[in-house]
């Protein structure tokens, strides 16, 4: 239960990918696949979404561009792998983070997968460049979305069955902190939260695995079995040290 395990989900899900990209018979120069958001950032948990851009020049027909996306989405379906995409071509991608929040804050964390890095490396340097040219206005964005999030789930280190990705404190607000940093106009101790997302996001993946779901609400009802799991010494253990990591 780590970092290594999510890299390896990560890497498998690269794979799997990658293999259907060249079975496909998509030209490596006109396509590519990234992944974005924790996928990107090589950390998925046992019920994390492949979450992909499907980056093309827009040279293709809609119907032949319709089939080679099929051709790689239809047999991840068939394994049951959830898999978030879209399609896009760089200047849709510029479009749509300038639209949504959510889409420019995956994109901060976009890698190459497989087929043109060009396209991968234009689409990383507009969301940066757009993140910081605008930042005054995004991070004011930005928090009255944390605002209106933390009002719904409330504070991670006071509740007693958190959402541990979307309570305030939770690894939801980690990934707001690493895009702050991102912007440029506030210095965050990134290695202080290094240490408090390793332990959500260990705790998050003994929850998926004990559950067999992808919630991360930590229920009364198995707080024990994920303390168990990680070798805390019961429940309360456990729990203090979700709350420390949420204050940090």
């Amino acid at each position: 239960m780590g970092t290594r395990e999510r890299r390896n989900r990560s890497n498998e899900g690269d794979l799997l990918l990658s293999s259907l990209f060249k079975e496909s018979n998509a030209n490596p120069q006109e396509v590519a696949i990234a992944a974005v958001g924790g996928f990107g950032r090589g950390e998925l948990s046992p019920g994390s979404d492949l979450d992909v851009v499907i980056l093309h020049n827009g040279a293709q027909p809609e119907a032949a561009l319709g089939e080679l996306v099929n051709k790689i989405l239809y047999p991840i379906w068939d394994k049951k792998i959830k898999i978030d995409y879209s399609v896009r071509t760089r200047s849709e991608v510029r479009e749509a983070a300038n639209d949504d929040l959510k889409v420019i804050l995956g994109l901060l964390d976009i890698r190459l997968v497989c087929g043109s890095a060009d396209f991968v490396a234009g689409v990383q340097i507009d969301a940066v460049d757009e993140w910081r040219k605008n930042s005054k206005a995004r991070l004011v964005e930005l928090q009255r979305s944390l605002t209106e999030r933390h009002q719904r789930f409330g504070e991670l280190a006071y509740l007693l069955e958190p959402d541990l990705k979307e309570a305030r404190g939770g690894l939801r607000d980690i990934t707001a902190l690493r895009a702050i940093h991102k912007s440029g106009t506030i210095l965050i101790p990134i290695e202080r939260i290094s240490v408090a997302e390793s332990i959500l996001a260990n705790v998050r993946e003994a929850l998926h695995t004990v559950s067999g779901r992808d919630k991360d609400k930590l229920l009364f009802q198995e707080q024990d079995k994920v303390a168990e799991l990680l070798g805390y010494a019961d429940a309360d253990a456990l729990m203090s040290e979700v709350a420390q990591a949420a204050r940090s």
